[in-house]
This record gives C-alpha cells, sequence and structure tokens, in this order.
C-alpha cells in the first residue's frame, strides 16, 4: 500500500514537471546564496584568527611604547639582559600585487614555541632566513603576490596566516625603512620571578594585554552581518518559492489524498509518504545548492578579500578550503527550509477527515486556522521589529 500511494504520489510531479523544476530550483538557489555567503564569513573569521596567532598564538601580551613610537633596540636589549623574556616583533607594509601585505619581522630563536612562521625558519635551512636580505616566507596565495623583482627570494609555505609575510628582523627593518627600531615585543609565557619592574627598565613601555588589543574580527563584524543578511534575504525568498510550489501541488492532489484515504492509506501513513517525498527533494535540492553555494563563495572570496583589505586591511585568503562541516550544513539548511515551507500544508493534511480533502470548502476552513495563525506570527514580528528599532 504504501509504495503505492508513493508512486501515485509522484505521478503528480511527473505529469506536471515545471512544479517540479520549480520547487527544486527555488530550493537549491536558497541554499546556494545561504550557504555560499556563510562560506564566506567563514573563511573570513578563520583567516582573522590565523592571522592573530600569527605570533604568540594570539593570546600573549605585548610591550609597547607609551607614545605609540617604535621601540629602540637598546631598549630591548636592556630588558634581555634584566631578565625579560621577550621577542622582538617588527611590522609594517609593503606593496604587492592585488594590495599590500602585512611583513611580520621576528626573531625565531626567541620566539614563542607554537609560532608556525618561527618553526618553519629554523627546521629546514636556517641559514637562508637568517641571512641578510635572503628571504621571506609567507602563505602560497600571498607568495604569488608577492612577485616584485626588488624583493628577497619567497617560499610558500603551507599553513601560514593569509595575508602575512614573515622575515628575519634586520630584513624587515630594512624592507620597512625602520632601522633600530621595533615594533613590539611579545612577552613569552614562562617569566623568571627575580625580574625587575617594567618601570625600572623601560618607562617608556607600557604591558598590553590581549582584551586590549584590537579585535579585527569585531572591527569587521557589521561587514559580515550585511552578508548573512543579505543570504538570509535570499533564503527567505527561495523558500516563499518553494512553499508556492508546495501548496500548489497539495491543492492539485486533492483528490487523490481523497483516494487514498478512501482506499484504507492512514492519514499518520500518508502525512509520512508525503513528508518523504520532499526530503528526498529537498536533499536533491540541497546538494544542486551547496554545489552552486560552493562556486559561488569562490568566484565571490577574491573581491570580498580585496574588499577586507582595502577597508579594514583584514588579511583574508583568496581561496575557500572546502570543510565537511559547510556541505552538512547546506544539506540541513535545505531540509530545515522545506520542512518550514510545507509545515502548513502538512498540517492541514494530517487534520483533515478522510473524504474531505476533496471537498475545496473544507479545505478552506482547514486553511482558515493556519491563516489566524500567520496573522498573530506576524503582528508578533512587527511588534518585535519596532523594540528593536527603538
Amino acid at each position: 500500500m504504501t509504495a503505492a500511494a508513493l508512486s501515485a504520489l509522484l505521478s503528480h510531479w511527473m505529469r506536471r514537471p515545471f512544479q517540479l523544476v520549480t520547487l527544486i530550483v527555488g530550493l537549491a538557489l536558497a541554499t546556494a546564496l545561504w550557504s555560499g555567503v556563510q562560506a564566506i564569513n567563514a573563511e573570513a573569521r578563520s583567516s582573522y584568527d590565523r592571522a592573530a596567532g600569527a605570533v604568540g598564538g594570539g593570546g600573549l601580551d605585548d610591550l609597547v611604547a607609551s607614545d605609540g613610537g617604535g621601540i629602540s633596540v637598546a631598549t630591548y636589549v636592556a630588558l634581555r639582559r634584566a631578565g625579560w623574556q621577550v621577542s622582538p616583533i617588527v611590522e609594517g607594509w609593503i606593496a604587492a600585487e592585488g594590495g599590500r601585505v602585512r611583513l611580520l619581522g621576528l626573531d625565531p630563536l626567541t620566539a614563542p614555541p607554537q609560532t608556525a612562521a618561527a618553526t618553519e625558519a629554523l627546521s629546514d635551512d636556517p641559514g637562508a632566513f637568517f641571512a641578510t636580505g635572503s628571504q621571506i616566507l609567507a602563505a602560497p596565495e600571498t607568495a604569488r603576490r608577492l612577485s616584485r623583482p626588488d624583493l628577497p627570494d619567497v617560499e610558500a609555505v603551507a599553513g601560514l596566516a593569509p595575508g602575512l609575510a614573515f622575515a628575519d628582523i634586520a630584513v624587515a627593518q630594512e624592507l620597512l625603512e625602520q632601522p633600530d627600531r621595533l615594533s613590539r615585543l611579545v612577552v613569552l609565557p614562562d617569566q623568571p620571578k627575580s625580574r625587575p619592574p617594567l618601570a625600572e627598565i623601560a618607562p617608556g613601555l607600557e604591558r598590553r594585554t590581549p582584551a586590549m588589543q584590537g579585535d579585527l574580527a569585531r572591527l569587521t563584524d557589521s561587514f559580515h552581518l550585511n552578508l548573512t543578511a543579505f543570504g538570509l534575504l535570499s533564503f527567505a525568498v527561495g523558500l516563499f518559492i518553494v512553499h508556492g510550489a508546495v501548496g500548489l501541488a497539495f491543492e492539485q492532489r486533492r483528490p487523490v489524498f481523497r483516494t487514498l484515504r478512501a482506499l484504507g492509506l492512514s492519514a499518520r501513513r500518508l502525512v509520512a509518504i508525503v513528508a518523504l517525498e520532499l526530503l528526498v527533494f529537498a536533499l536533491i535540492a540541497g546538494l544542486i545548492g551547496v554545489v552552486l553555494g560552493y562556486l559561488i563563495s569562490a568566484a565571490l572570496l577574491p573581491d570580498v578579500a580585496a574588499t577586507l583589505r582595502g577597508l579594514y586591511g583584514a588579511t583574508v585568503e583568496g581561496t575557500l578550503t572546502l570543510e565537511l562541516w559547510w556541505w552538512a550544513a547546506g544539506l540541513v539548511i535545505a531540509v530545515a527550509g522545506t520542512a518550514v515551507a510545507s509545515a502548513s500544508s502538512l498540517v492541514k493534511l494530517a487534520r483533515l477527515p478522510a473524504l474531505a480533502p476533496a471537498q475545496p470548502r473544507a479545505w478552506a476552513r482547514a486553511s482558515a486556522g493556519m491563516r489566524r495563525l500567520q496573522l498573530l506570527a506576524s503582528l508578533g514580528l512587527a511588534a518585535a521589529a519596532a523594540v528593536l528599532a527603538l
């Protein structure tokens, strides 16, 4: 009985293939735009985290000049001799193809152990990294942008933070034209208890905790919020298309519902069969939408990265990393969207008596309750919008 009922229900889509195409395309486009926007936001935030943790894992304190200027090498030497375990950093921007690249000069011998660039510099050929003007380390995408003939050799290293280039302190000072100046000092986690206070050794410096440092993710939150709102709006428009296609299909299949109920098919089983049918369509549309979302996000990510780099100085890699959770999230959102779009039709089908689906007036009375519920929900949303606006 179940197989026969499923065959009878599927025959509707064979007679009206345009409705099926509308349903699949509407849901696929909604899923594509939503998942594409989420992929772009996730890749950008991942890049922020990797950039923040490029030196010291992003959780170590810094010593910076109180007046906002640089730190002299003599001050750094005095701190080290006094027992302060600090690592020097020189940072600035250098011109590159497609925009600027942030250059970090570091000392691999004193850098925090979790610093990827320092580990790479000491692993293969330390001499090439330390030799003045000899080598710069960067992620593959960033290395391709650093193709200027006046720059030292650039080595592409997978796993480094995007949009950042790493060099020895001396090389960075020369490229940034900052001789004898350091940008900041990273305070290592293990400090001797007998070290003198900072004010005695370097009164012109102050200690800056990670909470006081500029959080790029917070700075770009409004940009990503706008992208999320655009994706949500696109998804909502796609769900209206799905809702219309599903509602029309239910209206046209009322005689089929009546016949199946008259032949002894229970309301619970009929609803389950229809839900299974919609689930299959949702999974098909979700797979198509995820593929389209990947293509959309991969095409737009370089432009988004350029925009973030130009507006906020954010370092975002122009390539998209495909992860399993992203595919799963796209399928889940497709199934959830289909459930929301078809919920009212399924509820009406479950509540109608056996022979009522073929009676237009009975179907209209069943729809009236759902319309009242929708009216109350719309009033509630309007009130919530007014409160949020105030």
